[in-house]
Order: structure tokens, then sequence, then C-alpha cells
């Protein structure tokens, strides 16, 4: 299992994913070599809709170790992943950020704050940059990643 195929699992149970995606993933899981069955009749399903695909795809997931995680635990995988390469300088902040709220768009970000939106997952600072009006891009960018680091420092390893 690696964290590549943690991250599709993830957005599979958070519904950002495609019955095509699915078939993609499944062709390239067979093509590097890693045989099953559940991928072939991915593959070979006559019909290509998420409800042939999603029952298949949770098999092989299965079967290769990789665990479907619930509903929380997979938007706390997309935090992590998002916020982590904000973190680490390898992306554009503010669009990685805009890619982690596409994400998890069905997660309630309002549900059980004590103040601000995001504060249920610690991401009110982040989301308020992300939404600042008064900065620059570049400015927005850079602390951007200095929560990002912040975020990973407090939330990152507890979940």
């Amino acid at each position: 299992m690696n964290k590549l195929d943690c991250i599709f699992s993830a957005k599979y149970v958070l519904g950002r994913i495609s019955s095509k995606d699915i078939v993609q993933y499944a062709d390239r899981k067979l093509t590097e070599g890693n045989y099953s069955d559940a991928y072939l009749n991915i593959i070979d399903a006559d019909i290509k809709a998420m409800a042939v695909l999603a029952p298949l795809l949770e098999v092989a997931l299965k079967d290769s170790g990789v665990p479907v995680p619930e509903f929380e635990e997979a938007v706390w995988i997309m935090l992590r992943h998002h916020i982590g390469l904000i973190a680490n300088g390898e992306v554009n902040p503010k669009k990685q950020f805009s890619m982690l709220l596409n994400d998890i768009e069905r997660f309630d970000l309002h549900k059980g704050i004590r103040e601000y939106v995001g504060d249920n997952v610690g991401i009110s600072l982040l989301y308020g940059l992300y939404y600042e009006d008064y900065a620059t891009d570049v400015e927005i960018n850079s602390e951007l990643i200095k929560e990002s680091k912040n975020w990973v420092n407090l939330y990152g390893r507890k979940h």
C-alpha cells in the first residue's frame, strides 16, 4: 500500500472520483504488475457506471490492503495531503488550497465550529488567508505556507 492508494481511497469516499477514474486506476495497477481479479473485473465490466464499479473498487482496495476510510478520516487524509504539500513548498499554495476545498466540499466546515469557519479541523487561518482580498497573491501564498507548517505541527500527526 502506498500513499497514492490511500489518497485515491479517500477521494473515493469523499465522492471526488468518477467511474473513468476507477477504470484508469485499475488499469494502472495492472500495468504496474499488481494482478488482481478485482482489477480485471473493473476493466472487464460491461457497464462502466459507479453503481457497478464502486463495489468492485472496494473489493480491489481490500484485496490490496488499502483501507477504505470512514468519511471523517478521509477528510483528514486529504487535509494532511494538501496542507503537507503546501507546507513543503512543493506547490502553488493558493491553488493547492483550492484543490483541498474542492476535495472536501461535502464536509461541513461550519459544523461544530467554535468561532471561525474551518476551526473544526484547524484550517480557519488558512481558510481566511485563502479568501483574503487585501493582500497580494505573493503575500497570501507566503502566509499560506507559514500557516500550513503550523497546521502540520499542530494537527498533522494527531489524526
